[in-house]
């Protein structure tokens, strides 16, 4: 009970250290359509949670142990690769799923992804390079999610539950942007709760796909190489490919709200389901091994 106390402690005041910067500056500085007027408060926002996990440790003194810093275990190479391909992957799966399924006039072929095969390759490795140029504010993110609060919530309950609450947590963290259209814009219906519900099931299930490249790996380093390759490579690609060569929106069977969720989301949840299954079978796994050398 008394380190249940410590962690529930330190859990609090972590999140209080990442929350109130970000909801102060997000509401201080907002320009009211879900970006930020001050260039210095928008380029800080990812670095809080890496901020209040230090702060967090020094004040508790609890250390920086189990930082998740290291490189990551023997064989690790493998879920580098992981992090790196599947935000590749990810758009490319949903721009096919436009297509088929939502596009209502015109062919992928008409999209300004694939009817400009060099603008294309371009599209894409400026996207690349730009996450990697970014990973500071992934690293910023991960030490703080899955480096800091996902460990702490699996000392208070099952591995997925904290999984599931570390994503709701996560997702609400981008509150002030997402009253004014963060992400999923404002013309829908139920604006904003609408955005918000979107963004706790996406942040739900990617944070079983980043859990997931911390544990194989121990480190924080691929999860936050994902992380900012999703954010810039998705945008960027999926994007080109809802437009045509031109630059003109297709026409959609629904609301441009509507058609970023059923494009991208089946992805994010299929692989992040995936993730979950694993994390949960490695869990059960280890604990029938503790169970056996006892």
């Amino acid at each position: 009970m008394k380190n249940k106390g410590k962690t529930l402690l330190r859990t609090a005041l972590y999140l209080i250290l990442a929350y109130l910067p970000v909801y102060i500056l997000g509401f201080a500085y907002s320009d009211k359509q879900g970006s930020l007027t001050n260039r210095l408060a928008g380029a800080s926002m990812m670095l809080y949670p890496a901020i209040a996990v230090i702060i967090t440790r020094l004040v508790t003194k609890e250390g920086f142990r189990d930082s998740f810093l290291g490189f990551g275990k023997r064989n690790s190479g493998k879920y580098y690769a992981a992090a790196f391909i599947y935000p590749i992957v990810l758009p490319l799966v949903s721009g096919l799923i436009l297509h088929l399924f939502i596009v209502k006039n015109g062919s992928i072929s008409d999209s300004a992804f694939a009817s400009d095969g060099i603008s294309a390759v371009t599209t894409l490795l400026i996207s690349i390079t730009t996450g990697f140029a970014a990973a500071l504010h992934g690293f910023g993110e991960e030490l703080g999610w899955r480096g800091y609060l996902t460990p702490k919530l699996e000392e208070l309950m099952p591995t997925s539950a904290a999984v599931i609450l570390t994503g709701i947590i996560w997702a609400l963290w981008h509150g002030p942007l997402l009253a004014y259209g963060y992400d999923f814009g404002r013309d829908y219906d139920f604006f904003p709760y609408g955005g918000f519900i979107a963004m706790i099931v996406m942040c739900i299930f990617w944070s079983a796909v980043l859990t997931w490249l911390t544990k194989r790996t121990n480190s924080v380093y691929p999860a936050a190489l994902c992380h900012m390759l999703c954010d810039t490579i998705l945008t960027n690609i999926f994007m080109s490919f809802a437009v045509k060569a031109d630059g003109t929106p297709f026409e959609y069977k629904t609301n441009e709200f509507w058609m970023m969720i059923l494009s991208v989301f089946p992805t994010i949840i299929i692989s992040g389901t995936i993730c979950m299954i694993l994390l949960c079978r490695k869990k059960k796994s280890a604990e029938n091994a503790a169970k056996a050398a006892a």
